[in-house]
């Protein structure tokens, strides 16, 4: 992915005391898994990622202004949303 993409990756992984995956699924934490989405063309193909994953807890993390896109796309799916920062703005089922 791009410079963004990584650099977001990074901040979200040290906070949640875990490494940046350069391989499928960007973190993954205990029972937790979280994709980085930075662009709106990005947020399906994160979803598909989070799907494949065996996590019980997965979420998708994006930039403010695409947080209300996020919600649509996820809805449904159990899939929750959260800001670059790690602020949760939609509980994931699991």
């Amino acid at each position: 992915m791009g410079k963004t993409h990584d650099r977001i990756a990074d901040m979200l992984a040290k906070k949640f005391g875990t490494e940046h995956r350069h391989k499928g699924v960007d973190i993954k934490k205990g029972n937790r898994a979280i994709e980085v989405a930075v662009k709106k063309e990005d947020i399906e193909k994160s979803v598909k990622q989070l799907n494949m994953s065996r996590k019980p807890v997965k979420y998708l993390a994006v930039p403010p202004k695409k947080v209300g896109l996020a919600k649509e796309v996820t809805e449904g799916t159990g899939i929750g949303v959260m800001s670059t920062t790690g602020n949760i703005r939609k509980s994931a089922r699991g």
